[in-house]
């Protein structure tokens, strides 16, 4: 094998080594908590790419000028024991980092915080103003990293037997053995306690602790046993929610469990633009089957439920008579409510309220009085003429307009296509 081959060998293998230099840094970053500040997190993944990126290049060349020197040198081959070397040596740098990292610890699956109350000695006034870094609490490991904090909850404080006691809930997020609380009032309150929890905490470290001393600046006297602070704590279990069902199966639920002989009312609820074609021509079936009970929905006072019947009535190829009355029905009704907003007089609380149910109507039934009448093969003009007369004498400036227009265009078609049918 040349030299040449064992270069290309190196470049595969550095490639290799940058992917999976890349990967394990991307796992570290959540696992040591490396902070996204300033694209530090970024840096750190892109750094230790291109460190493996080296290595992996360094290591491919080397297994190539091995393979070239042992027996039945052969590119493939030396290209096999660079990248087998390269993936080992990076499960191992994987394994080591998961085993080494400090992961927050759970009980039953459940993440952890730790609930703390603080109780301050005979005398100790809570800050009324409080400094640029507030009053916090938090789990402290020392030299090491920063963990998340929260805020000490004043409002929540309690004054018991002249002490006052301070609750607080920081998140639990290391196993560190050595992990100390604390809490911080101001620059002259900046308290420790030891926190004696183990590294994964049993159900017994649900319940509180006994209280703790604060420590001292041990340059001075230790303060009076009265003058210390003291605190306890205990874990809480933060319970996951569990996920939020599939609406579009619950829905399919819903509609498998609905009896043939259900109101037709719950039949429409699930006649929606979003449902599968199925489920919408089996809504479409029932309809058509029981059209005088569509008959009555479409004269029905809620706007909902007659919403639905006058568009179920669109799929309907032999709209029955009872269905066909109730259209027209409809019709007339908002022939009369435009009559009635004509008699309003601009200043009538009601006046743009009326104004859009009108408008809503008009749109829920113009569209089933079309496909009806082209089914039956009947003049459609007369009441669509009549809306659009009366919607002419408040359209302009108003949303009538929208129904004046509306009503033109649908004169305009079915007189178009009454002229066509003309011999």
């Amino acid at each position: 094998m040349t030299w040449l081959q064992s270069i290309f060998i190196a470049g595969l293998t550095g490639a290799l080594g940058l992917l999976c230099g890349g990967l394990i840094m991307n796992a570290c970053v959540d696992w040591y908590r490396v902070s996204s500040f300033e694209g530090k997190s970024g840096y750190a993944v892109i750094g230790m790419a291109l460190l493996g990126g080296i290595a992996g290049a360094i290591v491919g060349l080397v297994a190539a000028r091995f393979v070239a020197a042992g027996a039945e040198p052969g590119f493939l081959k030396g290209l096999g024991y660079g990248s087998g070397a390269v993936v080992a040596i990076a499960v191992v740098a994987l394994g080591v980092s998961r085993l080494a990292a400090d992961l927050a610890p759970e009980m039953d699956g459940c993440p952890l915080e730790l609930a703390i109350e603080v109780r301050c000695p005979k005398g100790f006034v809570i800050p009324a103003v409080l400094d640029q870094y507030g009053a916090t609490a938090e789990v402290y490991l020392p030299g090491s990293r920063r963990l998340p904090s929260a805020k000490l909850q004043l409002e929540a404080a309690q004054l018991l037997d002249g002490q006052w006691v301070v609750p607080s809930t920081v998140p639990l997020t290391t196993r560190s053995s050595r992990k100390f609380i604390s809490v911080r009032f101001n620059e002259e309150n900046n308290l420790i306690f030891g926190l004696f929890l183990r590294s994964n905490p049993k159900p017994s470290d649900l319940e509180w602790s006994k209280w703790v001393d604060s420590g001292w600046d041990a340059g001075k006297p230790e303060p009076a046993p009265e003058a210390k602070f003291k605190a306890r704590y205990r874990v809480l279990r933060i319970e996951r929610e569990a996920p939020a069902p599939d609406p579009a199966a619950l829905e399919a639920e819903k509609f498998a469990a609905l009896k043939p002989d259900a109101p037709l009312e719950e039949w429409l609820a699930f006649m929606t633009n979003e449902a599968p074609m199925a489920r919408q021509n089996a809504v479409a079936d029932v309809v058509a089957k029981r059209q005088s009970e569509l008959a009555k929905l479409i004269r029905s006072p809620d706007e909902t439920v007659r919403e639905r019947a006058l568009n179920i009535s669109a799929y309907l190829m032999t709209p029955a008579p009872e269905v066909t009355e109730a259209i027209l029905a409809e019709g007339r009704d908002i022939a009369a409510g435009i009559r009635r907003f004509n008699e309003m007089k601009d200043d009538d609380p009601k006046f743009h309220d009326v104004l859009l149910v009108l408008r809503g109507r008009f749109n829920d039934w113009k569209q089933a009085w079309w496909v009806v009448q082209q089914h039956l093969g009947v003049d459609g003009r007369p009441p669509v003429q009549e809306i659009y007369d009366l919607a002419l004498v408040r359209a302009r400036g108003t949303a009538m307009s929208d129904i004046e227009v509306n009503a033109r265009v649908i004169l305009y078609e079915l007189n178009k296509s009454a002229t066509e049918k003309k011999p």
